[in-house]
């Protein structure tokens, strides 16, 4: 026994035959006359009688479909509930890496599931192969990669082998972050030793994925450094150091505007860069994360690049 076959024997009390239950029900009739046959050898009851007008339930038929009809309206109440309590609850793990945009995606999300009854949420900055872990192996629903372009075939491959879709949401080259007062903001830089004179400010996670000791993508000043572990200093520090810099990705324009800063293009670095949301490919998106997505990529789309 199960749902469907008591769904189609009540129908097919209701509409008396199995050709007509079939029809409300959208389904094949054999399927219908399968599901009644099931019934009746499995529990002994011959569940209808066959006259002119239809088909008619027997006592004992009449009785378990009684019973049926019971059993059906807990399973829709469960179904409801469920449902329910579903729309009331926000949940969702995502995994970022160090990207302005990202994060005001992240707020723009908790604004809008801010009413929920129930608030389970989970954002973790992580570096590529980091965030890729968090969503095949702990339970995260998306993650945000961010690789070289020279990588695509490799964050491509491993992907595909795992089951994960792959979105991309933008491709850029780093620019230089720095005051609006600082001279880098008037100058364009032709040569990164023109930056050694100025204080670089980065995350302390510049090296490859996995690869400690690594070569380094791009420039790193050797001589002058802040090392930041957390988001909330480096834009107070470049808001309060006209000297100071960040290679930075693509960043929104109010982001810039509330820190006085500015974003420059620098022709002595122009590595392509892509950030790539990836999730498991199980068919179907939860609304959260199909919310997340879409504050995502608008945020995106309002960057400075």
């Amino acid at each position: 026994m199960n749902i469907t076959e008591l769904r189609y024997l009540v129908a097919i009390m209701k509409w008396g035959s199995v050709s007509a239950a079939a029809k409300q029900m959208y389904a094949a009739q054999p399927n219908v006359s399968k599901a009644l046959k099931n019934l009746e050898e499995e529990y002994g009851i011959r569940m209808f009688e066959r006259s002119s007008t239809g088909m008619i339930p027997t006592e004992q038929g009449r009785h378990f479909i009684e019973q049926a009809q019971r059993v059906l309206q807990e399973v829709d109440r469960l179904d409801a509930d469920a449902r329910r309590r579903q729309g009331e609850c926000a949940e969702l793990r995502v995994a970022l890496p160090h990207a302005t945009y990202a994060s005001y995606a992240a707020v723009d999300f908790l604004q809008q599931a801010a009413g929920s009854e129930q608030l389970r949420v989970h954002i973790r900055e992580a570096g590529s192969m980091e965030g890729l872990d968090f969503v095949l192996r702990r339970g995260y629903h998306l993650a945000l990669l961010r690789y070289a372009e020279e990588d695509e075939d490799y964050y491509s491959r491993y992907c595909a082998r795992r089951g994960l879709h792959r979105e991309q949401i933008m491709e850029f080259e780093y620019r230089l972050l720095v005051n609006r007062d600082s001279p880098l903001a008037r100058h364009e830089v032709h040569d990164l030793a023109e930056l050694n004179r100025y204080t670089e400010v980065l995350h302390d996670d510049f090296q490859l994925p996995g690869e400690e000791g690594s070569s380094l993508r791009w420039q790193v000043n050797e001589n002058r450094r802040v090392h930041v572990y957390e988001r909330c200093s480096q834009f107070s520090i470049l808001q309060s150091l006209p000297t100071a810099y960040m290679w930075a990705s693509p960043m929104p324009q109010r982001a810039l505007e509330q820190y006085h800063l500015v974003l420059k293009k620098c022709p002595a670095q122009n590595q392509r860069m892509r950030d790539v949301l990836v999730y498991p490919d199980k068919g179907g998106l939860r609304p959260e994360e199909e919310k997340f997505i879409e504050l995502l990529r608008r945020q995106a789309a309002l960057t400075v690049k």
